[in-house]
């Protein structure tokens, strides 16, 4: 463990960086990066709604912050282009979908503007792209449509001939050229054939395919902005309040870090591995997660238990330098727990069911530990992880070997399986099936209940996002009430002094509900340095709610701020026991 200040320098704004391109003055830096999926630890996976995936942000040089962004992005970024006087980018996109198409996109956009417009209704990937000298034309040098696309050679239809120009037609070697107008605000987008006249020179085309390793373009960015070093920004996995004053955050730069509620870093701890989960239970333990040397059937990471000994001080003393391992498990793992110190650990049988897998359940009190097989266990149907309850909630199918009808159960703790009751009703319907699932647990003036969030599962992958979150009773089977949502919950808290339940969604939304109405009371926009980003990680104490974002912000946020902010009137939509129809209100939360 070393203990230190939080690094003064870090770059706002942008995950990892996979490009950096300057403006022919050099005043002007454009960003592409990346933001990661909700796939940590990964016994988890949730992608539905989720809006902010990539991204390029710009800057100058006076400021580490970005003056303007651009979101509006599918496919990673491989080339941006600046207009030779005026205030346009062309952003060239894409990659390989893992089977069998080039996907891309060539986007044009003014940074004075929120949107950008597509000259191409479709379009292969972009490998790069840039303006002609009078700023009203635009080159791409773009992919084949597919892996199978060939240019028609001399010996096509000739029985017999050989084709020694295999080689030369290797579809991820092959760039071809095209040229469209610069598109102005009220162009229409234009239909794309590829001319086999207009393929790149092989001599041209496999510079143009190397990809800068990512050493070179943080060099090359630090130097622009005349900064020695910085500290990178990683999404913040999970948050815990340690005490009033003092909470903790994992990433993947780190196993744990430690800071004062007022931002100060008071430590910070590393060795293999980084940190993914914090259990608060009668220790507070840190889920760490290793790369298997193993690999298959076992998956890439194995998990590690650690619990943190120095809480109390904030320092490292003996051996163990404040983070003692506790138990070492081969797999990916996702672990609960309660207060009293009983530790639920689920391992991801996916992709491979028939592994030998076996769960975690273990006694802090005693040191006494089972390995049961509580029955099929995959990323995107049985996570639930509810936090600060009594008990030990899993989720099953039915049958216990499946991912189908789930229904919430709860671990005894001899092992024994109780299930309370499903989580949607089961039917013919597609959408009867829930996936991405998040939960938080409850104890107010209704009595004990849980917060169940997740998306109905659809077979059209076009279908437009279909979701919900509502609350049931632990001992019966009714719903008190129930609200559409508009993407998966990436985390949900209860707030037990204003009983709200805050939920954080992955289309950058913060939602609070009336935890016993299931009134809608405010919906706000995350943003961050005036930027939107998205939660993946929050806990709650009396006074404050804590967040960690996508992009490695923490913010401290009061709760009694946050319920009395400026807000504009939004509907409701709340099923209850009720008839009453209640607003709830919509705005947007700045992080800063």
């Amino acid at each position: 463990m070393t203990i230190s200040a939080a690094p003064s320098q870090t770059l706002r704004g942008s995950g990892k960086i996979s490009g950096v391109f300057f403006n022919a003055a050099g005043d002007v830096a454009a960003v592409a990066s990346a933001f990661p999926l909700l796939a940590h630890p990964r016994a988890r996976a949730a992608y539905g709604g989720h809006t902010l995936r990539y991204r390029v942000a710009l800057y100058r040089r006076d400021s580490l912050i970005p003056f303007a962004a651009f979101d509006d992005l599918h496919f990673p970024v491989n080339d941006v282009a600046f207009h030779p006087s005026g205030t346009m980018l062309a952003i060239g996109a894409g990659s390989y979908d893992g089977g069998y198409l080039f996907e891309g996109d060539l986007v044009v956009w003014n940074w004075c503007e929120a949107h950008g417009v597509r000259p191409y209704n479709q379009v292969p990937e972009v490998v790069r792209c840039r303006y002609n000298a009078a700023g009203d034309d635009i080159e791409a040098w773009v992919r084949p449509w597919d892996e199978e696309w060939r240019p028609p050679s001399d010996g096509a239809g000739c029985d017999g001939a050989d084709n020694d120009n295999d080689n030369d037609n290797d579809p991820f070697d092959i760039l071809f050229s095209l040229r469209a107008p610069a598109p102005g605000p009220r162009s229409q987008p234009l239909d794309l054939d590829l001319d086999v006249a207009h393929r790149v020179p092989a001599d041209l085309s496999a510079p143009a395919l190397l990809v800068p390793h990512s050493d070179e373009l943080d060099a090359r960015l630090r130097a622009w902005f005349n900064v020695s070093d910085w500290a990178r920004q990683d999404a913040i996995l999970d948050v815990a309040w340690l005490d009033r004053d003092r909470y903790a955050a994992v990433h993947e730069g780190c196993q744990l870090e430690v800071y004062h509620r007022d931002g100060k870093r008071l430590a910070v701890y590393t060795g293999a591995g980084h940190g993914v989960e914090i259990i608060q239970s009668k220790d507070v333990l840190v889920h760490v997660v290793e790369t298997s040397a193993r690999g298959r059937p076992f998956g890439r990471q194995d998990a590690r238990l650690y619990t943190l000994t120095d809480s109390d001080s904030g320092s490292g003393s003996g051996s163990d330098n404040g983070l003692r391992l506790t138990r070492a498990y081969d797999g990916d793992f996702t672990f609960s727990a309660t207060r009293q110190g009983q530790v639920l650990g689920r391992q991801n049988r996916f992709p491979v069911a028939d592994t030998g897998a076996r769960d975690v359940l273990l006694d802090l009190s005693t040191g006494i530990e089972h390995r049961p097989d509580l029955g099929h266990y995959d990323c995107f149907n049985h996570y639930i992880r509810i936090r600060h309850a009594p008990c030990l909630f899993l989720l099953q199918g039915t049958p216990a070997s499946s991912h189908e009808r789930k229904n919430l159960c709860v671990v005894q703790p001899d092992g024994a399986v109780r299930r309370l009751w499903p989580v949607l009703k089961a039917n013919r319907d597609p959408a009867s099936h829930a996936m991405e699932l998040c939960g938080a647990y409850v104890d107010d003036a209704l009595g004990a209940a849980v917060i169940i969030s997740g998306k109905h599962y659809s077979p059209d992958v076009r279908a437009p996002y279909s979701g919900f979150i509502y609350r049931k009773p632990l001992d019966r089977d009714r719903e008190r009430w129930r609200r559409p949502i508009p993407a998966s919950a990436s985390a949900i808290v209860h707030l037990p002094s204003v009983d709200l339940i805050a939920a954080a969604f992955l289309d950058g939304s913060l939602q609070l509900i009336d935890a016993q109405s299931g009134a809608l009371r405010r919906h706000a926009r995350v943003h961050v340095d005036g930027l939107p980003t998205v939660i993946f990680a929050m806990d709650a104490n009396e006074q404050s709610l804590l967040a960690g974002t996508v992009d490695g912000r923490i913010a401290v946020l009061d709760i009694g701020s946050l319920c009395a902010g400026p807000n504009v009137d939004a509907s409701s939509n709340t099923d209850t026991d009720s008839a009453t129809n209640t607003r709830g209100t919509s705005s947007v939360i700045y992080l800063d």
